[in-house]
């Protein structure tokens, strides 16, 4: 199992960032850089059920277990998706897999992010190594921008 992290200095206030990392047209920009047309179905709420797919309807299935914006998301990973539906067997509950969102304020009005993934598979975070910061760049650039999410 491996764990990373992955960080960026933003040049927008935590609630700009905030809202897009999270907003689904935003999200569709953003995570882009893990496979053009993904998306996320969920409304983002605390206790629900969100899934990320790309446009085959493949991915992962996730719980929103802590929301307290525009500072922290955590999601706990439930497991993978083909073709919508759960792969089976499901990811053992013992070893739990995260993905953190942390964003803090910095003295000049932008924002560190940090997102940490825990308990991955070493298969799954050696692909996502270096999505991410490909992912943290589309980001950054979204909310440094005019336009809104």
């Amino acid at each position: 199992m491996s764990d990373q992290q992955h960080t960026i200095d933003i040049g927008a206030t935590p609630e700009r960032v905030w809202a897009c990392l999270f907003d689904p047209v935003a999200f569709r920009d953003w995570a882009s850089a893990f496979c053009e047309g993904a998306h996320c179905e969920g409304d983002w709420s605390e206790g629900s059920r969100m899934r990320f797919l790309d446009p085959d309807c493949n991915g992962m299935e996730a719980i929103v277990e802590q929301r307290r914006p525009p500072a922290h998301l955590s999601l706990r990973i439930l497991g993978e998706l083909r073709d919508g539906q759960p792969m089976t067997p499901p990811l053992p509950d013992a070893a739990p897999m995260h993905e953190r969102y942390t964003l803090a304020p910095l003295s000049d009005g932008g924002t560190r992010l940090q997102v940490r993934l825990e308990g991955w598979s070493d298969e799954h975070a050696a692909m996502l190594d270096g999505m991410w910061p490909k992912a943290l760049q589309r980001l950054k650039a979204l909310a440094e921008s005019s336009s809104t999410p």
